[in-house]
């Protein structure tokens, strides 16, 4: 099952706010996971690690809390996962995104 990011904008002009954005984060994390289930033929337990989060925030020159945004996505793949779920990861701030989009979320995972 997956989301639909629904929120666009940027955090800082007056329409988003982080909690927003951490919302969003939360369905890009869900959505990885149901995109990781299809590739795994629906058995999550062939994932032998994550490797890699990447997460960009929509927002405002001088907002610059992007990491506590991207955590949500980072701390779910730890919940699903235990410490395979330990990863590298960045956050990065940027002016805009595909679509208008709040966030966006890539992942790299090591499958069995």
């Amino acid at each position: 099952m997956t989301e639909r990011l629904k929120k666009t904008g940027a955090i800082g002009d007056g329409t988003m706010t982080q909690e927003d954005a951490e919302g969003e984060a939360r369905k890009c994390a869900i959505n990885l996971l149901a995109q990781l289930k299809a590739a795994t033929g629906g058995d999550l337990d062939r994932v032998t690690r994550v490797v890699k989060l990447g997460g960009f925030v929509s927002c405002t020159s001088d907002f610059s809390a992007q990491p506590l945004v991207i955590n949500i996505a980072s701390n779910m793949m730890v919940d699903v996962f235990g410490e395979l779920g330990r990863h590298a990861r960045f956050a990065v701030g940027t002016n805009a995104l595909p679509l208008g989009c709040l966030v966006e979320i890539e992942g790299i995972f090591e499958i069995a």
